[in-house]
């Protein structure tokens, strides 16, 4: 009985000392990392960047949807085109309008001559009776000439009766001038009349060899009272 106390006693002390030496083991704990934290050398976790700094530069993110619209594309518009249009035409020189003149063989039941030069020098005649030059006109009769019921033969017999004339001048005769334009005037074969009721004839004078002599005032009507 006392050597089972003692073989039970020796087994205990042995079953307690192992278990005295044993250390428990360590259970390895496996922490997931943040993806925007980063492991230090010393196996610290450490922030990859700050708040601060996130405020700092923002990230902006651009997604595309179905409904999202397109892109604008950097055009002109209509109104901006057509103001550089006209920009651009006021820039270029524009041509002059026509000036519609009468047709040259408007005044052949009179004479030959072009309808340029009858007109101008229908306002060429025009202008002396309104200015009373006629010192200029007596040299652009066709003579002789009556006029008032009085003829003259030649420029001199003109010019001495003109000194008379501005106590003795119908304005009537004047105001018809002053209306006449002198373009595609009324013609005849025996002229071509200045004035709404023929206040001055013009035409186009033969010589005796039947050569042309220009053209010439051949009648003046209704100049004196």
């Amino acid at each position: 009985m006392r050597k089972r106390l003692i073989l039970l006693f020796i087994l205990l002390s042995i079953q307690l000392y192992g278990c005295s030496d044993r250390q428990p083991e360590k259970e390895t704990v496996i922490l997931p990392v943040p993806e925007s934290s980063v492991v230090g050398e010393d196996g610290a976790i450490e922030a990859e960047m700050s708040t601060a700094e996130l405020d700092e530069e923002p990230l902006s993110i651009v997604t595309e949807t179905e409904n999202s619209p397109a892109p604008v594309e950097n055009t002109v518009t209509e109104n901006t085109a057509d103001v550089a249009a006209d920009a651009s035409q006021s820039a270029v020189p524009q041509p002059e309008e026509s000036v519609t003149t009468t047709d040259d063989g408007f005044y052949h039941v009179a004479t030959d001559i072009a309808a340029a030069e009858v007109e101008r020098y229908a306002a060429q005649v025009r202008q002396q009776f309104l200015a009373h030059d006629w010192q200029a006109l007596s040299s652009e009769i066709s003579y002789p000439v009556t006029i008032a019921d009085a003829t003259y033969n030649n420029s001199a017999e003109f010019l001495e009766a003109s000194g008379s004339f501005d106590g003795s001048l119908d304005d009537a005769f004047f105001s018809a001038l002053e209306n006449e334009d002198c373009v595609e005037m009324f013609c005849n074969y025996q002229g071509i009349m200045l004035g709404e009721t023929g206040q001055v004839w013009i035409g186009e004078v033969l010589g005796a060899d039947l050569t042309s002599q220009g053209l010439k005032i051949i009648t003046v009507n209704g100049l004196l009272k």
